[in-house]
């Protein structure tokens, strides 16, 4: 009679720890890429977000091979709250399951945009955007 009711516990048991191993209900994530044939080339783009509640990280890949090089850009996308915020200094995101994100604002090879009033506790879109022509570019907007 023991043994019947430990079967019946162990499957049950195994799926608690199944559903407790896995991402959270409020949270999403999504992966695509796509390959495109344009007149210039082809295209490649790679997009993957995870949104945790109303917080958001993405990041798109995109490269278009020509007949005269490969070209390439990055942008990242953070949407979250400001932990930390010292002018001209540092920004300090925290977006879904408190993982911190932190820009140093006094980086000479960084062009920064920021919108004001940026203060702490302000929920804010930061879009990173890199590419081939070497300009790193970091735009923080307030969420409205």
């Amino acid at each position: 009679m023991h043994i019947t009711k430990l079967a019946y516990l162990v499957p049950a048991g195994l799926l608690v720890f199944a559903t407790a191993c896995g991402p959270k209900a409020d949270t999403i994530e999504k992966k695509s890429e796509s390959t495109t044939q344009t007149s210039e080339g082809t295209v490649k783009t790679t997009n993957e977000s995870t949104q945790v509640g109303t917080t958001l990280e993405a990041k798109t890949e995109t490269s278009v091979d020509t007949a005269s090089g490969t070209v390439s850009s990055t942008t990242e996308t953070v949407i979250g709250t400001i932990t930390v915020f010292e002018p001209g200094k540092k920004l300090e995101v925290m977006t879904g399951e408190k993982k911190m994100h932190t820009y140093s604002l006094d980086d000479k090879d960084i062009v920064f945009s920021l919108e004001s009033p940026i203060a702490v506790g302000k929920r804010v879109t930061v879009v990173e955007q890199t590419g081939d022509d070497k300009v790193h570019r970091v735009t923080v907007k307030l969420e409205s």
